[in-house]
């Protein structure tokens, strides 16, 4: 099972939420809660904070952490789909749309996004079953945070599934090559999601070798159409230094 080291952690058994609620304005859960449920079309009934629990371990801050590859891209899958919809929830609300609530200060407001971003990768981690470890600055030591097994009966494995966030992602890319968002047709905006990496699916797959072969034989017809012209009016080689 691949790790997530925490190579640097600030808050030491701390209750995870009230800190990232600390952090952004007192908005973090409200925002968090919000985007989930975007996120994964769930219905207002549901509960859309995944529990953090404090077992006294520590929680990784400031982007300090490392992965192997491939848990990265999985990361950046999931945190390209949330961040969209961190957005788009402020936008669905009239009230939010113009100004930040993630932030207090004039700085913190231009980095609206900035603190609670930051610590996406421990609920991603946590959730997805991955090991988190926390590696000692000073003396390199490691030692493992909230262990898997007692993180049963916790984890939201369901939402984290790397299959089903695979699925989600083909499903965005195939609205954006389809131009389908609704929150961009109905309200004039640019979504977020395509401008932040590759949006790859078998549609757009479909749709770029149907251009090709469309292009392909265009050019054949334009030859096929040069060629008759000579055959028909001849034609003559200029001689050369003529």
């Amino acid at each position: 099972m691949a790790n997530t080291y925490l190579l640097e952690v600030k808050h030491k058994n701390p209750d995870f939420w009230s800190i990232c609620d600390l952090l952004s304005a007192g908005h973090c859960r409200t925002a968090f809660a919000e985007a989930f449920r975007l996120m994964y079309a769930l219905p207002s009934n549901m509960a859309t904070l995944p529990p953090m629990p404090r077992d006294g371990d520590q929680w990784s801050t400031l982007h300090s952490w490392a992965m192997p590859t491939r848990s990265f891209l999985e990361f950046v899958m999931f945190s390209r789909m949330f961040t969209s919809s961190l957005l788009d929830s402020q936008r669905l609300n009239p009230e939010n749309y113009s100004r930040c609530l993630l932030g207090s200060s004039k700085i913190e407001k231009r980095q609206c996004y900035c603190r609670i971003l930051e610590v996406l990768v421990n609920v991603w981690a946590y959730h997805s079953a991955r090991k988190m470890v926390y590696i000692d600055p000073i003396s390199g030591l490691l030692e493992e945070q909230h262990p898997i097994q007692k993180r049963i009966g916790s984890m939201w494995v369901t939402h984290f599934n790397s299959t089903l966030l695979k699925e989600m992602d083909e499903d965005w890319a195939e609205e954006a090559g389809d131009d389908d968002h609704p929150l961009s047709s109905s309200r004039g905006s640019m979504w977020l999601w395509p401008l932040t990496g590759e949006v790859y699916c078998n549609l757009i797959f479909d749709k770029e070798h149907a251009e090709k072969e469309r292009a392909r034989m265009e050019k054949s017809s334009r030859d096929k159409e040069k060629l008759l012209k000579r055959q028909k009016h001849g034609y003559k080689q200029r001689p050369l230094g003529g």
